[in-house]
């Protein structure tokens, strides 16, 4: 039997690990857990872990604030490799021993987690010192800026700098797991790949800080466009990749011409200078059995849309 763990990550870098077998792994704040959580935003039996039919799966046990998967709230889901459970503030990887962690020990987000948690540190030990009630109501509000703080150095191991849509990095680890899942469940899943147009022109004409700003202002459109489920990352230069899971090609075909619209109409009035974006897509399985051939063929849509005359969707067609 093949041997994962969870690793329970601390701005990117792995904190504790803990061995998975046929026995259930319980999650959560109480000491006679298998893996212990600390927060008030993390039930004593939070959430389980358990193989069954040959396959790993999560279980929120009732907890208040529920159990995270991949961004979603979940009761009960299958695991695969690489896949991020959030319970409170914490972020658990479900890994099979072959994933690469980021490692960010040399940069300044890493240098200000390592500050932050020596803060959290002295803060739990002046916490059992504080007798006046006061002071305890002050001291718990500091805390959770803290915790705040921690939690945002730990999401931007994921971000794209300029844009703030996650980035590549992130695009290729995650990316996989979605086809995986749509297989499991035999569901459809679409990818837009979606590029501005004449974008080497607007550089030219208004400079590269103007290129920033009109590159950030679409991709956050984008993002608004889209649903808390779907997968939006920068794939390179201002080209913007979205996953759509369980969406077949003719709503997919819906929410590109969508995006198109909204930038279209709103970007001349946010930046002053009209922008149109050119998208293709394809859609699992009918137009690709693998992650591979799904972002090739949407790729191949894209050029199509440019060849078009641009400002205009393409599904990917042989």
């Amino acid at each position: 039997m093949k041997v994962y763990w969870l690793l329970l990550l601390d701005c990117g870098k792995v904190a504790k690990q803990v061995p998975l077998g046929k026995d259930r792994c319980i999650i959560g704040r109480a000491e006679d857990t298998d893996l212990t959580l600390g927060g008030h935003d993390v039930s004593r039996h939070h959430a389980a872990v358990f193989f069954q039919n040959g396959r790993y799966f999560i279980e929120d046990l009732n907890s208040t604030n529920g159990t995270i998967l991949n961004g979603v709230s979940i009761e009960h889901d299958v695991l695969a490799q690489g896949d991020q459970i959030s319970i409170g503030e914490h972020t658990i990887l479900f890994d099979d021993g072959t994933s690469t962690l980021f490692n960010i020990e040399e940069t300044e987000v890493a240098r200000r987690g390592r500050e932050t948690a020596i803060i959290k540190d002295k803060f739990n030990q002046l916490g059992k010192k504080i007798d006046s009630r006061s002071l305890r109501n002050e001291f718990e509000e500091i805390e959770k800026f803290v915790r705040k703080s921690r939690k945002r150095l730990a999401t931007l191991v994921h971000a794209d700098k300029l844009t703030g849509l996650y980035n590549r990095q992130y695009f290729d680890r995650i990316a996989p797991q979605e086809i995986k899942k749509a297989k499991a469940a035999r569901r459809q899943l679409s990818v837009l790949f979606i590029d501005l147009d004449h974008f080497k022109d607007i550089n030219d004409q208004h400079g590269h800080r103007v290129g920033d700003e009109v590159l950030r202002a679409i991709a956050w459109l984008i993002q608004k466009a889209c649903r808390k489920t779907d997968l939006v990352a920068r794939y390179g230069g201002e080209e913007i990749v979205v996953v759509l899971p369980n969406t077949n090609g003719r709503d997919a075909g819906k929410i590109a011409e969508e995006i198109r619209g909204i930038i279209e109409s709103q970007s001349k009035g946010r930046l002053n200078i009209p922008v149109t974006v050119s998208i293709g897509f394809a859609t699992f399985p009918g137009d690709g059995k693998d992650l591979s051939s799904i972002l090739d063929h949407a790729d191949k849509a894209l050029y199509q849309a440019k060849a078009s005359g641009r400002n205009c969707v393409a599904r990917y067609r042989e």
